[in-house]
């Protein structure tokens, strides 16, 4: 497993409209392996997009420089998708990104319809011109898997990451996390109802954020991820195919 730094929290925050309770109780079962396709990530089953659909997309603030970065590293996700990303000053945009304040997060697919404009849908709180093109290509790629409707991949049902939860609400309790947000942002595992998701877990996904061995049982780990996996591209080339028909 790659390494990872963890001298500092910098995590997705899940993003939701209204109420998003999780309970630990209800975590689905194991996926069916008869039913489903060994290609990886997960999809918001009720917030995907049409395919071919249009996006615009507006940023709230910051350089342009900075835009036209962060255009580039959204774009690596059209190379496989059918959809297409419009950038410009649009005041009704679907997608509206903010740079201010701190942290990362985004709504989900569809759900951006449901806050209205001039609100942000999307944070990149913090990015400037200068920011590092690693950690921006991390971020970027990650946060419009979120907007066109990708859900973490810890929180698929095709994984049982082995928390130790204990620990877990421990440690997220330094950066001054309740116990309900510890829950909804590295707990949470969605239904089978919920998502499109397979078999397999693809710890190589750039949906996948870091997993601390201090935090698991036994020794389970997974390092930072900074770019589109091979198992993202095929998976996302089928939920958005360049024919409807040819979706899953």
């Amino acid at each position: 497993m790659k390494g990872v730094n963890w001298s500092e929290l910098d995590v997705c925050i899940d993003d939701y409209i209204g109420s998003a309770g999780f309970d630990l109780d209800e975590l689905p079962n194991r996926v069916d392996p008869l039913t489903t396709s060994r290609e990886e990530l997960a999809l918001a089953r009720y917030k995907m997009w049409q395919p071919g659909q249009r996006l615009r997309i507006r940023f709230l603030d910051g350089e342009q420089a900075l835009h036209w970065r962060v255009e580039e590293q959204a774009s690596q996700w059209l190379k496989y998708a059918n959809l297409e990303f419009e950038f410009g000053n649009f005041p009704d945009a679907e997608i509206r990104i903010t740079f201010n304040g701190s942290g990362y997060r985004s709504l989900v697919g569809t759900d951006a319809l449901k806050r209205p404009s001039p609100f942000p849908t999307m944070t990149l709180g913090g990015f400037t011109v200068n920011t590092n093109a690693t950690e921006l290509r991390r971020v970027v790629i990650h946060e419009f898997g979120h907007a066109i409707g990708c859900v973490h991949e810890q929180s698929s049902p095709s994984i049982d990451i082995p928390w130790d939860v204990e620990k877990v609400y421990a440690y997220y309790a330094r950066y001054g996390w309740d116990k309900a947000k510890v829950d909804d942002n590295v707990l949470k595992r969605y239904k089978k109802h919920e998502v499109f998701h397979t078999e397999d877990h693809d710890e190589d996904s750039i949906m996948q954020y870091p997993v601390n061995k201090a935090l698991t049982i036994g020794d389970f780990e997974i390092g930072w991820n900074t770019e589109l996996s091979e198992k993202d591209k095929i998976f996302i080339a089928k939920m958005y195919p360049k024919e409807e028909s040819l979706r899953w």
